[in-house]
């Protein structure tokens, strides 16, 4: 297209097309600084930079997991939080309301971001060993080395150079979880803004473009449902692993459980370094030396919580 076609189409779009196309090609642009790259460069947290973190669980799940050398990465639309992954579409559909968006609008949004083309899978850690938050989630914090789970994750689901990434295959990365409710309208706001300006101005009229901005917007409101959670859940300040594997025409897991899916991260004796017991569990320390020594996890340390209940 010559720039003299680019412009005989541009000056005869409406007032939303022209901003959805400004907004796309403007680097400095609100839209273009709260996507795509910007957010994975902000949540994205390198392994090298966390060190230990933490999985609450509970004992006998503990006993499961270093029986089997296998973890339960859980999917993510069968979190503990029901609202988990919802949270960023919901909280994008109430920018859409403010913004006077129609029904129609607003259907047309949700469609789109059901059709998403990846399952997501997440591993949930806290750097924190005495979280009182997380404690609620069961007996003992399992501290694990977080650059050895990053590279185990990764060779076992993410082939050599991104390359022929079919299915079973997946992309690896650790996330900081973000609450701030004021995050997190500094960027889904001019992302559902550009998404609503590419579907008023230019659905029909120059459909390729819109359909090719509309996916980028649900890109990267697909990154910012992986890192947002509600502000009310702050205390849990969580760290997470994400398996994320493009979606095939058969429904790719390692395994069910409880018919729910997951996918199974193999672990080793250096990968666990310590297990540490939350006071009413202090009882059983000597019982989880056993089950550690028994399963060859001799090495990894047993620890009573420095809370002080």
């Amino acid at each position: 297209m010559t720039p003299a076609e680019f412009h005989k189409i541009y000056d005869s779009l409406n007032q939303y097309g022209k901003s959805a196309l400004n907004s796309i090609t403007d680097e400095q642009s609100d839209y273009r600084t709260h996507s795509h790259d910007i957010i994975y460069k902000r949540f994205y947290i390198n392994a090298h930079d966390i060190g230990e973190i933490y999985h609450y669980t509970s004992i006998s799940a503990l006993k499961n997991i270093v029986q089997t050398k296998l973890f339960y990465v859980g999917y993510i639309h069968s979190m503990n939080d029901p609202l988990e992954v919802r949270y960023t579409y919901r909280v994008a559909i109430e920018y859409l309301k403010q913004l006077d968006a129609t029904q129609v609008e607003i259907d047309a949004f949700i469609n789109d971001y059901q059709h998403n083309n990846f399952d997501s899978y997440v591993w949930s850690f806290s750097p924190n060993r005495n979280s009182q938050a997380l404690g609620n989630y069961g007996d003992v914090a399992l501290g694990f080395d977080s650059q050895k789970i990053q590279q185990k994750l990764s060779d076992q689901y993410t082939s050599p150079d991104f390359q022929h990434m079919g299915e079973g295959y997946g992309y690896v990365f650790p996330l900081k979880v973000e609450y701030s409710k004021k995050t997190h309208k500094a960027f889904i706001m001019p992302i559902i803004k550009e998404w609503l300006d590419a579907y008023r101005g230019l659905r029909g009229v120059w459909n390729e473009v819109a359909i090719d901005i509309r996916k980028k917007c649900l890109s990267s409101l697909f990154l910012l449902s992986l890192c947002f959670k509600r502000q009310i859940l702050w205390q849990e300040e969580e760290i997470r692993y994400v398996i994320v594997k493009p979606k095939s025409n058969h429904f790719d897991a390692s395994a069910l459980v409880s018919d729910r899916p997951i996918s199974l991260a193999k672990i080793n004796p250096n990968i666990l370094r310590e297990v540490v017991l939350s006071r009413n569990s202090e009882g059983r320390k000597q019982e989880v030396k056993d089950i550690l020594t028994d399963n060859g996890f001799s090495k990894t340390k047993v620890k009573i919580t420095d809370l002080p209940y």
